[in-house]
């Protein structure tokens, strides 16, 4: 069991998920009933794409153990892949209930929230995570696409200048201040933006189309 399970790893490692996925089922042979392994297998599934087998091994091993917080973050995320929203948000509600410092069940269902409109109910969530941890630019982000969502582009702009604050050195920050400051014409404001990220050393062809879009703007 052992020794298939590691060469599963190692093929996978190798970028061979075909011989993972015998090696893992060679391994399940002899352990039909290791959750570790309907975990690791599951989740070579997920990574190659193929979400009835994943759904599969994440639903024996909830089966085994109804509170296995990894089984049922990702069983939610198939679902919401898949459109089952009112399943998912019962995977990660399960998950929260038991374990309320799950961060990462929480930001993944604030995202769901926003994905179905809902955002009033992502923007509660997305809060909490920042005054849990305020120095994650993704919470940052998410919370002005969520603003931007309702139409709320200045609070958006306001997510993402106390994100750069916290974060300074995140470049994806800095990218999208300067697009919805483009959006809402305000022309110096996104270049200079733009000016203080290139002094920090980054260029990209995004970065590089962003400037275009400043110079296109006419201020009347």
């Amino acid at each position: 069991e052992y020794v298939y399970a590691n060469l599963a790893t190692a093929y996978q490692k190798k970028g061979d998920n075909i011989k993972a996925e015998e090696m893992y089922t060679k391994a399940l042979s002899m352990n039909p009933s290791s959750t570790i392994l309907l975990q690791q297998r599951g989740n070579l599934y997920l990574q190659t794409d193929n979400m009835k087998k994943a759904m599969a091994d994440y639903d024996k091993i909830l089966e085994k153990e109804p509170y296995n917080e990894e089984a049922l973050y990702y069983r939610a995320y198939i679902f919401a892949q898949e459109k089952e929203s009112e399943k998912a948000y019962t995977d990660y509600y399960k998950i929260l209930t038991t374990n309320p410092d799950n961060d990462k069940a929480r930001f993944a269902l604030a995202l769901l929230y926003s994905k179905e409109k809902k955002n009033e109910e992502a923007m509660l969530l997305i809060d909490n995570l920042i005054d849990k941890n305020p120095h994650i630019a993704d919470y940052y982000q998410a919370g002005s696409e969520i603003e931007k969502e309702s139409k709320r582009d200045e609070l958006a702009l306001v997510f993402l200048d106390e994100g750069i604050k916290k974060c300074k050195n995140n470049e994806q920050l800095y990218l999208s201040k300067a697009e919805l400051l483009i959006k809402m014409k305000k022309r110096d404001e996104a270049k200079n933006t733009l000016d203080e990220l290139r002094r920090k050393g980054y260029y990209s062809a995004q970065m590089n189309a962003l400037y275009k879009k400043c110079n296109k703007i006419i201020i009347l």
